[in-house]
């Protein structure tokens, strides 16, 4: 049977097969705690033709970019109504140049930001994402091979600003942290993984360098006046050949 004779029921279990990822994981990018969740639009039982319109938009947030070949945001649509598809079609428009690189990031170890920022950034030949604001994407060249898990050294990271976003970190997130230290006279930057350990957050490394092991967790603040903050969510690493 092709895929366009699937049935919704099979068209969504093609596409999360095709994603690689869990349903469980599917839900946790959606923003939700539990598969169970999002349980019901994966059972064969599900009786609507297609899929409700924010159920398609939480899904065009997760699934796009993911498999082989690519998911596209046409194969997410596909599982909507007409109307529905017709909007989420219109994406915004995007500026025509390329994300900038502002600079660079020693993932999985601290780096001074006076030694990564650029006087001027620098214009890459990636895309924006359409589900980010474009104010808020900026490129990040990758030194070192403390990332080698996602990213080798001079990969470059599209980033996207969680505040001028307005999305929350999530767990299993990998992001581009900041540290102030000496009451702000210092800032660092580096990239971990965010994940959930004995009821708290924190920020694990993505290396199998056993130089590159340290993990961080959350705090306010400690007696040296140092101060981590997640800054952005690190979406896309691209392979410059």
């Amino acid at each position: 049977m092709s895929e366009v004779e699937l049935t919704l029921h099979g068209k969504l279990q093609h596409l999360k097969e095709r994603s690689g990822l869990s349903l469980r994981a599917i839900a946790r990018e959606m923003g939700y705690s539990q598969a169970s969740s999002i349980q019901r639009y994966f059972s064969a039982d599900y009786a609507e033709p297609v899929l409700p319109a924010n159920f398609i938009s939480k899904l065009l947030a997760v699934l796009p970019g993911k498999g082989t070949p690519p998911i596209t945001r046409e194969d997410v649509l596909a599982l909507a109504d007409g109307t529905v598809a017709e909007i989420q079609r219109k994406a915004p428009s995007l500026p025509g140049t390329g994300v900038p690189i502002v600079g660079e990031v020693a993932a999985g170890l601290w780096m001074e930001a006076a030694l990564f920022e650029t006087e001027k950034a620098e214009e890459s030949t990636i895309s924006y994402d359409v589900r980010f604001p474009t104010q808020s994407q900026y490129v990040v060249r990758v030194r070192g091979e403390s990332l080698n898990k996602v990213a080798a050294n001079g990969d470059l990271l599209l980033c996207v600003d969680y505040l001028s976003a307005g999305i929350e970190p999530k767990e299993n997130d990998l992001v581009l942290v900041e540290r102030s230290r000496d009451d702000g006279m210092t800032i660092e930057r580096t990239a971990k993984r965010v994940i959930r350990m004995n009821g708290q957050s924190e920020l694990m490394p993505e290396s199998t360098d056993p130089r590159f092991q340290d993990t961080i967790v959350f705090r306010e603040g400690d007696f040296d006046h140092t101060e981590v903050t997640i800054k952005a969510r690190i979406v896309m690493v691209f392979k410059p050949l």
